[in-house]
C-alpha cells in the first residue's frame, strides 16, 4: 500500500473514532444528573427552605465558608459593646435595631441558629437597659412567622417590623425606625448587612456586617 493511501486510511479511521465519541445516544443523555444539565438555581431566601438544614445557601458561588463569614462579623462588631456602654445614658429609652437575615439569624449558613456575635451584643444591650427591635426586609407576615426562631435563638426584643408589600427596602426600614422613634425610643445603634439597612434617618451608630458584594441576603 502506498504512503498516500496509508495516510488516507488512518485519517478515515480517526474520523470514525471521533464520530462515535461525540455522538452520544439520547438514552445516555437521560442518565446525566439533573444538577449538571439544569441551570443553577439562586438561593431561596425563605425560612422554610433554609430550615431544611441542607446548607445549600452556603454553596452559592462567591460566598466564603461559614467560619470566614463569622470571623468577619466578629471583627465588625468588636467595638459595639463599648459604644453601647458609652451611650446608654444618652437617651431616656435607648434602642438597638437589628436586621434579621444573616445579621441575627444564620439564614444562609445554619438556619435558624443565631449569629452569636450579634446575639452577644443584643444581650449586652438588654443588660444596659436598651430595648431591642428587629427591622427586616421580609414582608410583615414573613417577619411575624420568624418570631419563634428569634426567641428560641435567645433574643429578647420588643417588636418585629416587616416591609409592606411593594415598598422598597430602604424606604420601609427608614419608615419602621420612625415608628420606633414615635413610640418614644431613641435608636442608638443599628446593625445590618446591607446598605439599605442603614440608609436614612434614626440610624444612630450604624454597623454594616459583610454581605460579600450583595451575595448574602
Amino acid at each position: 500500500m502506498s504512503p498516500r493511501l496509508t495516510t488516507a486510511v488512518r485519517a478515515s479511521l480517526l474520523g470514525l473514532a471521533l464520530g462515535s465519541t461525540l455522538l452520544v445516544p439520547s438514552a445516555s443523555l437521560a442518565q446525566v444528573p439533573a444538577q449538571v444539565t439544569a441551570p443553577v438555581a439562586a438561593p431561596v431566601a425563605s425560612s422554610a427552605a433554609a430550615g431544611s438544614g441542607c446548607g445549600v445557601h452556603a454553596r452559592r458561588a462567591g460566598l466564603p465558608p461559614r467560619s470566614v463569614w463569622l470571623a468577619k462579623v466578629r471583627k465588625k462588631l468588636a467595638g459595639a459593646n463599648a459604644y453601647l456602654d458609652a451611650h446608654a445614658a444618652d437617651a431616656a429609652r435607648p434602642a438597638l435595631v437589628l436586621d434579621i437575615d444573616n445579621t441575627s439569624l444564620q439564614t444562609h449558613y445554619r438556619w435558624p441558629k443565631p449569629v452569636r456575635p450579634t446575639l452577644r451584643v443584643a444581650k449586652h444591650a438588654v443588660q444596659l437597659g436598651y430595648t431591642v427591635f428587629f427591622v427586616t426586609g421580609r414582608t410583615q407576615s414573613s417577619a411575624d412567622s420568624v418570631r419563634p426562631q428569634l426567641s428560641a435563638a435567645g433574643y429578647r426584643y420588643a417588636d418585629v417590623y416587616g416591609r409592606p408589600k411593594g415598598q422598597g427596602l430602604a424606604v420601609s426600614k427608614q419608615a419602621n425606625r420612625a415608628k420606633i422613634v414615635a413610640r418614644g425610643y431613641t435608636v442608638v445603634m443599628d446593625i445590618g448587612n446591607r446598605k439599605t439597612d442603614l440608609w436614612g434617618d434614626n440610624v444612630g451608630h450604624g454597623i454594616k456586617l459583610p454581605s460579600f458584594h450583595g451575595l448574602l441576603s
